[in-house]
């Protein structure tokens, strides 16, 4: 799986965090809002594809298993993650040099919310099913224990946290 094109995703689903990676255009959860916000700008936009994710315009809390069964293909277990980001660590200057390895996106299907943290494209939290909640925030540094429990981040090993060490390196980099 091309890494470049596909982005990380980690889903909050029955308490337990799974982690996907796949294009991001399966993860917009509303795509009739998205649709209709290009239709509002003046664009022609064609019919929804029943093929495309699963038949599913919507993706919510009631239709979330199915949602994730048929995603199989694309989880991916947080050790393959954390694999590949401790093997580029050595050579690392930054986060900006593993960025795609994180995920841009937490979906937590038990509280019906979404946070978004991303350097650029669709505004994912914002495309959200009737009565979910949305904000950009650094999930993966600001998200209570109890919601995202650090022993669940691939990137918390013996308990160095790897992405902290990378913001370190950055910021002592750009100075």
């Amino acid at each position: 799986m091309d890494t470049e094109e596909n982005v990380v995703i980690a889903v909050r689903f029955n308490n337990q965090i799974r982690w996907f990676q796949s294009e991001r255009d399966l993860w917009i959860l509303d795509s009739n809002q998205w649709r209709n916000e290009f239709i509002n700008a003046g664009y022609h936009v064609p019919e929804f594809d029943q093929h495309y994710r699963f038949g599913l315009k919507v993706v919510n809390e009631v239709n979330a298993t199915y949602f994730l069964e048929s995603m199989c293909e694309f989880e991916i277990h947080k050790d393959v993650l954390s694999l590949e980001l401790i093997q580029k660590f050595p050579d690392t200057t930054s986060w900006w040099d593993v960025q795609a390895l994180f995920p841009i996106m937490f979906v937590n299907f038990d509280a019906c919310e979404v946070a978004g943290f991303y350097s650029e494209g669709v505004a994912m939290e914002r495309y959200l099913p009737e009565g979910w909640k949305g904000e950009f925030i650094d999930f993966a540094t600001e998200y209570p224990e109890d919601i995202f429990p650090s022993s669940e981040k691939f990137w918390v090993n013996n308990g160095s946290d790897l992405l902290a060490l990378l913001n370190a390196r950055g910021a002592k980099k750009s100075v």
